[in-house]
């Protein structure tokens, strides 16, 4: 056995001892590519991808965050997990998408709550995808690095958007009763203050929370950066 081998085997067991997740590449790469890419939900979704795609037309990133994601470094693979009934999902992911689609080096694929997530769950160390997912705010933006290491998260949207959902729920207080509501004329009144509530958050966002959005996520992929620059 070569050193480098012997020293390889060596790290593997102390880290395996000190309890850090170890996974092979291989085991990485089929992790991430379990999820979807946009073509594929696009064709397993095609009523929420006609707004998708309407609304990806209405997102405008700020110059100074374009600037940002075009210049960023290094390659990042974003996974966004999404709920595919939440306003939230039909708003932020076709920013999380116009971002994505900045930078040669970002890819992005979807990951549904009704999909298998063990897979996407084992690369994250920071909570339990796997049995946390109720209470965890969706979309939820996943990103790992070139070699799909867990970098970080952000969601399910800016910090910016709470007031103004703050407002709305204080408004429609009926909201969460109707969630829970079996009957017939409970569902059809649920969808109707969906269908409200999607459509004034593209008010909300296309008057500057696309914006907010873009910076957050700017600010959080600057950190990867000056983090990498300390270490160094």
């Amino acid at each position: 056995m070569t050193n480098l081998v012997q020293d390889r085997l060596e790290v593997q067991q102390m880290d395996n001892k000190a309890g850090i997740k170890i996974l092979p590449v291989q085991q990485k790469v089929i992790a991430y590519t379990s999820s979807l890419m946009l073509s594929e939900f696009f064709a397993q979704a095609p009523a929420l991808a006609d707004i998708i795609r309407h609304r990806y037309q209405e997102v405008r990133i700020p110059l100074e965050e374009q600037t940002f994601f075009i210049d960023y470094p290094d390659p990042l693979n974003f996974v966004a997990v999404i709920h595919e009934e939440s306003p939230d999902t039909v708003v932020t992911l076709p920013i999380l998408m116009r971002v994505a689609h900045s930078s040669p080096r970002f890819t992005l694929r979807i990951l549904r709550d009704t999909d298998d997530l063990s897979l996407i769950a084992a690369l994250v160390d920071e909570f339990d995808l796997n049995n946390d997912l109720v209470e965890i705010d969706l979309p939820l933006l996943l990103i790992f690095d070139e070699e799909w290491n867990y970098q970080g998260h952000w969601g399910p949207h800016p910090q910016a958007a709470e007031p103004y959902l703050d407002s709305w729920f204080e408004q429609h207080q009926e909201y969460v009763s109707l969630a829970e509501d079996e009957t017939l004329a409970g569902h059809d009144q649920y969808l109707a203050l969906l269908d409200q509530l999607t459509h004034e958050m593209r008010v909300w966002y296309n008057s500057g929370l696309n914006g907010a959005c873009a910076q957050e996520i700017r600010e959080l992929l600057a950190s990867f950066v000056e983090e990498v620059e300390a270490e160094e």
